[in-house]
């Protein structure tokens, strides 16, 4: 059972509504660069539904990921920063400390 303050705001928020927020904050931070381990703590998800956000905005062509693990918005300049090559890179997963937003 699920309880503290937490319980509203993941009954509340829909994968659209996570989407939206997850592309809101790389959109106001176009130099924004987040491993999985970091996604996860910034938007407090459980690591496969942290995974499963941020692969529909890779599919979507919105972020990219980089041969060093992290995930990038497309588009920013590949000049401002070290390494412009992407890849789709598998990131295991871990269910051990698993928020699903997504459980009922």
């Amino acid at each position: 059972m699920r309880c503290g303050p937490d319980v509203a705001l993941y009954d509340s928020m829909s994968f659209a509504t996570i989407v939206d927020r997850v592309r809101t904050d790389f959109t106001e931070m176009p130099e924004l660069e987040l491993t999985l381990p970091q996604a996860v703590r910034l938007w407090t998800l459980g690591m496969d539904d942290c995974r499963q956000v941020l692969d529909s905005l890779v599919d979507a062509g919105f972020l990219a990921w980089t041969p060093r693990r992290t995930v990038v918005r497309r588009g920013r300049d590949p000049l401002a920063r070290h390494d412009s090559q992407t890849a789709n890179i598998s990131v295991r997963a871990s269910k051990l400390h698993d928020k699903s937003v997504w459980n009922s």
